[in-house]
This record gives structure tokens, C-alpha cells and sequence, in this order.
């Protein structure tokens, strides 16, 4: 049977696919639909809606800022200055373990806050630390000699960087070789042109 969009009659019981909507539906006893229930009535509106948004952008700002805040002041009392010319003096370079390897130039080996890189498939990596605290450092040169595990020399790292005023450098001394075992430090210079 081709269906033409029209109510049709069912074979089995003989009935519209009308008549059994009209079934389903509770009817009550007089006879009619119930009528649906009454929208409550519309609230007034706001009297003021931009200044209502206004305050509700103004406090979500104000939370922003205080929490913004808070975490900046966290961060600035845990951290501890850095050197050169930023509140760090003589005094505490050599009581966190600095050494002054020239006037002014202070040196250690990584420590503290230092990250020191891992080396894989053999040989060794150090890091050395540079701060320049009352001068620029210049041309900071420095060389390394390689040691093996019985302490003889089996080759040498040279490294060469350039610090001003008040930076903190790390060399990252490395060698490749499978019997080297530590560094020992042959040669330090830190020489500045100042007009």
C-alpha cells in the first residue's frame, strides 16, 4: 500500500493514526482538553541593569587583582635575590660559597639553584658559576683540565664567555670521554676594558 501523506487506516484494527493520538490523550469528563496552566507574571524589570552588570565586572576584577596579588607577594618573599648589584653583597656570595677569583669576580661550582645537565652515554658534565658583582667581567676565559679516576690529566675544555655588570654566567664544562672522572680548574681570567 503506497502511503500518499493522508491518514490511512491500518489493516489490523481499522483505525487513523488520528484516532490513536486522539486515544492516548486523557480527556476529562466534560468533554475537553484541559486548558495549560497560567504563566507566572513577568517580573519587573531591572531598574538599573548596566550599573548591576557594571558591579558585577568591577568584583570579578577586584578578585582577579587581589588573587594576582597575593600570588606576587608569595613569590617575591621566596625569592632570594640574585647577584650583582641587586642586594646581593660580598659578605653573602662567600657565606653561600663563592670564592672571589679576581677583583670584584666571584666563582663556584653548581650548587643551590644551579641545574646541572645530565650526560648520557658516557663521560662527564659540571657547571661553573660566574658573578660579576662590583665590575663587568669582559672577556671571561676559562680552562679546564680533564682528569681520570687516578687523577692524570687526559685532555682539557676551554670555555669563553662575555659578562657585564651584575650577571651571574654558567659554564657548562663537558667532556666526552668514558675515563674522565672530575675537572680541576687550571686557568681563570675575567678582563674588562673600562674607559
Amino acid at each position: 500500500m503506497a502511503r500518499t501523506g493522508k491518514s490511512e487506516r491500518t489493516a489490523a484494527s481499522g483505525k487513523t493514526v488520528e484516532d490513536l493520538i486522539v486515544e492516548m490523550e486523557p480527556v476529562p469528563p466534560g468533554g475537553r482538553p484541559p486548558t495549560p496552566p497560567a504563566l507566572p507574571p513577568a517580573s519587573e524589570p531591572a531598574r538599573f541593569p548596566i550599573l548591576q552588570r557594571l558591579l558585577m565586572v568591577a568584583l570579578v576584577l577586584v578578585g582577579f587583582g587581589a588573587g594576582w596579588l597575593a600570588a606576587g607577594l608569595r613569590a617575591s618573599l621566596a625569592e632570594k635575590p640574585a647577584a650583582g648589584g641587586r642586594g646581593e653583597t660580598r659578605q653573602d656570595l662567600l657565606a653561600d660559597g663563592w670564592a672571589e677569583a679576581d677583583q670584584g669576580v666571584f666563582t663556584r661550582r653548581c650548587q643551590g639553584i644551579c641545574r646541572k645537565p645530565r650526560l648520557y652515554g658516557g663521560g662527564i658534565v659540571d657547571v661553573m658559576e660566574v658573578a660579576c658583582l662590583e665590575r663587568p667581567c669582559g672577556t671571561i676565559q676559562v680552562t679546564f683540565d680533564v682528569l681520570d679516576g687516578t687523577g692524570q690529566v687526559i685532555g682539557e675544555v676551554a670555555e669563553t664567555k662575555i659578562g657585564r655588570q651584575g650577571e651571574r654566567l654558567q659554564f657548562v664544562i663537558e667532556s666526552d670521554k668514558p675515563q674522565a672522572r672530575s675537572f680541576a680548574l687550571r686557568s681563570f681570567t675575567a678582563r674588562a676594558r673600562v674607559e
